[in-house]
């Protein structure tokens, strides 16, 4: 498909990517016009100024979400953690109880958990998809857990069947953490509408996007009215909360987690390419991971038996033991000098090794939430140490590799001499003759630094 020549770039040569890279986040004349247009309903209509009473172009989204995703309740907020904080409350979890989290994520993963007084529990990640392991989740549930966070990492759909069977044999909800596996799917269904709830974010960089913006999706209306309660403004819950157990409590004393109108109006546009949009991305993607496939040093991008990716980050996998001793960080360095957006890593630190977990220093003060945990142990309760969490420690130690940053959600149509220029680049990094060359370069960085 492609043939490697000449030297490296970082050594003098000229860079193999030469093709134009797509700008992402991006908005067509569709999103515009559908802005420009509520802009001038607003002049009549607050609805498209004011989200409070959840009415106008966030209901509109709202029906159009649900609808598409095939479920009967839909939620807009402000953002993919104000999504799952809402999740967290709506199923139950409360000040002192333990949830199970992947420690390789984005950190406002488990932010919410925090925020609504609860304790993140780490379970290790499966070494060829990087999402939760259903084996190591069930070993980290205690008669504290009150539920698991799933997250579909870089848009990879994780284990829905395995997580699934270890929650039921618990009686433990399951949240879906969607943020970066927007129109994702696992089995045939979206991810988002396997488990009891699903959140998703439209901020930079998703599948699509709004600026900011997030969704809850759940079939179950306690759920919904739950996460009503803690995210909506009293006009909306006056109209939506049914429950008699939250009525008392419709009041302005909540989080004010709502979606921008005009959000709601991009997003809106951009879910009727959504599907369209994946397939190409998937199309783009499965070129490079086949283009990189024979590459010794390199494993590429695997997909979850009966998952369809739709790559939020493409990331690769770094086999040190091929690299013949030459460093990551200069594997990186080559790459860029390639013109291949690359970096050491999404997560580079996993989150239970981060300084907050080992000081238990989060806002609230005096080593709260951790304190408060439900055994009355305080904030030594719950353990972080290193060799908890072997495979995602390993990963971002070593192994882990971000090929294209936040160029990779903008790998939509026809691309084929771009990726096919990426696949190029990484082959002639890994040439064995180069990556000698590379160690030569690097012996006299060092020598050069003395």
């Amino acid at each position: 498909m492609v043939t490697v020549s000449g030297e490296l770039a970082l050594l003098g040569g000229k860079p193999e990517v030469t093709e134009p890279i797509p700008l992402w986040p991006a908005v067509g004349d569709g999103e515009i016009d559908a802005v420009v247009t509520a802009l001038h309903r607003s002049r009549s209509d607050v609805q498209y100024l004011n989200s409070m009473p959840g009415g106008g172009p966030v209901a509109a989204l709202e029906e159009d979400f649900a609808g598409h995703f095939g479920v009967r309740h839909a939620i807009a907020s402000a953002s993919g953690a104000a999504s799952l904080h809402m999740a967290l409350y709506a199923v139950g979890v409360e000040a002192g109880d333990e949830v199970i989290v992947s420690p390789y994520t984005w950190g406002q993963t488990v932010s919410p958990i925090l925020n609504q007084g609860a304790i993140p529990v780490f379970a290790d990640i499966e070494r060829e998809t990087y999402t939760l392991d259903p084996q190591a989740v069930e070993a980290r549930i205690t008669p504290y857990t009150k539920a698991i966070l799933v997250v579909h990492i870089f848009g990879q759909p994780a284990d829905m069947d395995g997580i699934l069977a270890v929650a039921r044999r618990h009686g433990l909800p399951v949240i879906e953490d969607c943020a970066q596996a927007t129109g994702g799917r696992y089995r045939g269904r979206y991810v988002g509408t396997i488990a009891d709830v699903g959140c998703f974010s439209f901020g930079d960089g998703k599948q699509i996007i709004g600026g900011d913006g997030g969704m809850v999706l759940t079939d179950d209306a306690g759920i919904y009215e739950r996460a009503c309660a803690i995210g909506s403004h009293p006009a909306r819950q006056e109209r939506d909360i049914q429950d008699p157990a939250l009525t008392p409590y419709i009041d302005s004393l909540t989080y004010t987690y709502r979606i921008h109108p005009l959000a709601a109006v991009i997003i809106r546009e951009q879910l009727r390419h959504m599907d369209a949009w994946n397939a190409e991305r998937r199309d783009n993607h499965e070129r490079l991971s086949e283009g990189l496939a024979g590459v010794r040093g390199l494993r590429p991008v695997a997909e979850t038996p009966g998952g369809e990716h739709v790559y939020h980050r493409h990331s690769p996998t770094i086999v040190p033991d091929e690299l013949g001793g030459v460093d990551r960080a200069t594997i990186v360095a080559a790459l860029e000098a390639e013109e291949v957006p690359a970096n050491l890593g999404y997560v580079r630190q996993p989150i239970h090794l981060r300084a907050r977990f080992q000081d238990r220093a989060y806002f609230f003060g005096r080593q709260y939430p951790w304190a408060a945990h439900r055994s009355g142990r305080g904030a030594d309760a719950v353990t972080y140490r290193a060799g908890d969490c072997p495979v995602a420690e390993q990963r971002c130690a070593a192994e882990e590799l971000d090929l294209l940053g936040m160029t990779a959600p903008a790998w939509r149509g026809g691309l084929r001499e771009l990726v096919d220029q990426h696949v190029s680049a990484a082959q002639k990094v890994f040439e064995p003759a180069n990556l000698a060359a590379l160690r030569d370069w690097e012996r006299g960085q060092v020598s050069a630094g003395e």
